[in-house]
C-alpha cells in the first residue's frame, strides 16, 4: 500500500490534505488515521464494476470514515 508517512506531517502544518487514490472500506480508516486530512474523496475503492457506483460499498465507505477515531 501506499506511504502515509510521506504527507502525515503536512496536516500539522496547516497544509489542507485530500487523500484520494486507492481508497476504499477496508482502509480508509488507515489512511485518515495516519494523514489526518481535510478530506477524502472516493471513486473506483467503490465501484462494483468500472463506473458503476455499488452502494453497500458506498454506505460501507461512509460508516467506515464516519467511526475513525483520530484519539486511537
Amino acid at each position: 500500500g501506499f506511504d502515509w508517512s510521506l504527507v502525515a506531517g503536512l496536516s500539522g502544518h496547516g497544509v489542507p490534505v485530500l487523500v484520494a487514490g486507492g481508497l476504499k472500506p477496508s482502509n480508509v480508516a488507515e489512511a485518515v488515521r495516519a494523514t489526518r486530512p481535510y478530506g477524502v474523496d472516493v471513486a473506483s475503492g467503490v465501484e462494483s464494476a468500472p463506473g458503476i457506483k455499488d452502494m453497500d460499498a458506498v454506505r460501507a465507505f461512509v460508516r467506515a470514515a464516519k467511526s475513525i477515531n483520530l484519539w486511537e
